[in-house]
C-alpha cells in the first residue's frame, strides 16, 4: 500500500513539473484498536484513533497550517484520516484513494480501484493492475548497474543484442501470504520450468526470492541448481537484484500469489509467465483471469512458452491515474479560486 500511495505521488510530481514543483510529505497512518472497528467515514475522532506509532498529524489539524493540495491514502485504514483532512479543509484538498476504501464513494474526490473489486461510482477509476514506483528512469539505472556484475560472472552475454543470443529468464518469487504458499507440486512444477528452460533453450536464469518465499523452497533451489553456472539464485547478501531482473529479462517468471510483482513485471515488455502457487482466492483469481484473457499474461505448467513475443505496450497505470488526477485537480482548483 505504502508503494502504491509514493508511486502514484511521484508520478504526480514528474507529470506536473515544472508547472509546478509538488513536495511529497509521507504520513504514516495506523489505527488502534477501536478505531479499527470503525468504517472511515464513521470514524468519531479520526486523529485520535491513530496508534502510537503514527506520524503526527498536529501541523494539519492547527488551523493556521496549509493544507495540502492533494492527498493520496491507501487501503481501509487510512480513509479516516484522508475524509478528515476533507472536512477540515472545506473540500478544498482532493483527496484520492487507491484501493477499494470499504467506505462510500462520494467521501472521496477520486478511486483508483482496481478491476476486480468491481466498485462502482462517478469518481472511481478501474485500473488493469497496482499501481507502483516503478519508472523507465529507475530501470534504466538498474540496468546499468546490474549489466556490469552479472557480465564479470559470464551471466549475460557480451552480444546480447543478437538474434542468436540465449534467452535471459529473470524469476521473482513469492511466497506464503493469507491465501496462497509453495508446496511439493508448485516447488516441483518451478524446478521443472527451470530445468527445461535450461536444457531446451540455454536460457540463463537469474531468480531472487523474496522475503515471503518459504526457507525450504530457497534451499531446494540452491541445492538443484548449485553446480550450474548459468542459474544464479540471490543469496539475500547484498543489494536486492529485483530491479535489475526485471530489465535484464527476455521473459519474465512470476509466482501468482504477488498482485505487485506482477503489475510491475507488466510495466516491461518482457513477456510474463504466471507459476501457480497452492492455494485459492475469489479476487486474486479474478485479477489473474483478466490478464490472462486479453493476453497480457501467460500461465505455465512445468513448461515455459519461449515463443511468446514481447509486450509492445506495457501497461503504466500509475503515469495514467497521475495524469486524470492533474486535469481534475485543476478543475476542482477553480472551485476554490
Amino acid at each position: 500500500m505504502r508503494s502504491q500511495a509514493l508511486g502514484l505521488a511521484a508520478a504526480i510530481k514528474e507529470l506536473s513539473a515544472p508547472e509546478r514543483d509538488y513536495q511529497i510529505v509521507e504520513k504514516k497512518a495506523n489505527l488502534n484498536d477501536w478505531g479499527k472497528f470503525f468504517p472511515g467515514h464513521l470514524n468519531p475522532l479520526p486523529f485520535k484513533s491513530l496508534s502510537k506509532d503514527s506520524s503526527s498529524f498536529d501541523n494539519l489539524v492547527n488551523e493556521n497550517e496549509t493544507w495540502p493540495d492533494i492527498v493520496i491514502s491507501c487501503g481501509r485504514r487510512s480513509s479516516a484520516i484522508s475524509i478528515a483532512i476533507g472536512k477540515k479543509s472545506a473540500g478544498k484538498t482532493y483527496r484520492v484513494h487507491v484501493q477499494n476504501p470499504q467506505t462510500p464513494t462520494k467521501y472521496f474526490d477520486l478511486i483508483a480501484s482496481m478491476k476486480h473489486d468491481a466498485l462502482k461510482g462517478i469518481n472511481v477509476i478501474d485500473t488493469k493492475v497496482a499501481l507502483h514506483k516503478l519508472t523507465r528512469k529507475k530501470l534504466d539505472e538498474e540496468h546499468l548497474k546490474w549489466t556490469a556484475i552479472w557480465q564479470e560472472k559470464n551471466l549475460l552475454s557480451l552480444n546480447k543484442q543478437s538474434e542468436n543470443a540465449d534467452p535471459v529468464l529473470g524469476v521473482c518469487l513469492g511466497g506464503k501470504n493469507k491465501k496462497y504458499g509453495f508446496d511439493e507440486q508448485a516447488l516441483e512444477a518451478l524446478i521443472q520450468c527451470l530445468q527445461t528452460a535450461r536444457q531446451d533453450h540455454n536460457a540463463t536464469i537469474l531468480l531472487t526470492p523474496s522475503s515471503r518465499t518459504e526457507p525450504f523452497v530457497t534451499q531446494a533451489l540452491q541445492e538443484h541448481f548449485k553446480e550450474d553456472e548459468k542459474t544464479w539464485i540471490w543469496d539475500k547478501e547484498g543489494k536486492n537484484p529485483y530491479f535489475g531482473i526485471l530489465t535484464h529479462a527476455d521473459h519474465l517468471l512470476i509466482t501468482a500469489d504477488s498482485v505487485s510483482m506482477i503489475s510491475e513485471a507488466l510495466f516491461t515488455k518482457s513477456p510474463v509467465h504466471i507459476l501457480p502457487l497452492n492455494g485459492t482466492s475469489r479476487r486474486h483469481k479474478i485479477f489473474l483471469e483478466n490478464l490472462i484473457s486479453e493476453n497480457l499474461i501467460h500461465r505455465v505448467d512445468k513448461i515455459i512458452d519461449f515463443s511468446v513475443k514481447v509486450t509492445e505496450q506495457p501497461i503504466d497505470e500509475t503515469a495514467r491515474i497521475a495524469q486524470i488526477i492533474l486535469q481534475n485537480y485543476a478543475e476542482h482548483q477553480k472551485t476554490f479560486s
